[in-house]
């Protein structure tokens, strides 16, 4: 028996000029070359002073990614939250050491790239081309500038002491004072009324707390949080 199909029940599928952008930027290629932009330009501004080229690309770059997965219907409410909180946790991990919240920040914003993922084979190899592409890029900017021009110029000890600056370190020992920046190890601390680089045993203290010299190493002046030296006794 013939079956017949009137014509009137066809439709033709039309795209749509965002469809058709959409369905480009969500592509393997795309979402590779957009994620190696954005990882390596946003890692790159964090050894660079101000805010430059790397950062405007690396924003540029996953606005295009987020543009293209929202318009291709990829990306629910769910998922910008989740990756609202993620971005949260890896910017508070700049000003809060511990590595905790950042390494949740890189959990939560991988979870969020599988999730919107249309496959996650492709992104599992975007993403690792990605990462390669931001160590080497993050590399070459270290061995150009070093780490003294971007957001850890604060953590890192600035000026070497020299021997005959401090008449003798050794005289510190005991004596207490303030630290004037945060200490990841390094920092400055005001003791006896001078701005002294000082350096903790591994541990953090924040700026502004009190602390005591409790040895000397050389041109190093080892410090301790007062509050953990009294707590010790």
């Amino acid at each position: 028996m013939l079956h017949y199909i009137e014509v009137s029940t066809l439709q033709t599928a039309t795209f749509s000029f965002g469809d058709t952008i959409a369905s480009w930027i969500t592509s393997p290629i795309i979402v590779t070359i957009l994620l190696s932009i954005a990882f390596a330009g946003l890692a790159v501004e964090l050894f660079t002073p101000g805010f430059g080229a790397g950062g405007i690309l690396g924003v540029a770059a996953a606005g295009v990614f987020l543009y293209g997965h929202i318009a291709g219907g990829f990306l629910s409410g769910t998922d910008i939250l989740l990756l609202t909180a993620a971005i949260i946790l890896l910017v508070l991990e700049l000003f809060v050491p511990g590595g905790m919240m950042g390494l949740l920040g890189m959990i939560g914003l991988l979870w969020v790239l599988f999730r919107i993922a249309a496959d996650k084979t492709d992104m599992m190899i975007s993403i690792s081309i990605a990462f390669i592409v931001t160590v080497v890029a993050v590399v070459y900017v270290i061995r150009i500038v070093g780490f003294e021009k971007g957001m850890f110029k604060p953590m890192i000890l600035q000026d070497t002491l020299r021997p005959d600056s401090i008449p003798s370190l050794d005289s510190l020992i005991g004596k207490r004072g303030t630290t004037t920046t945060p200490l990841r190890p390094t920092g400055v601390a005001e003791i006896e009324d001078k701005k002294l680089d000082v350096i903790t045993d591994g541990r953090y203290i924040a700026s502004g707390e009190e602390i005591v010299v409790i040895r000397t190493e050389g041109t190093k002046i080892i410090v301790s949080s007062l509050a953990n030296e009294e707590e010790n006794k």
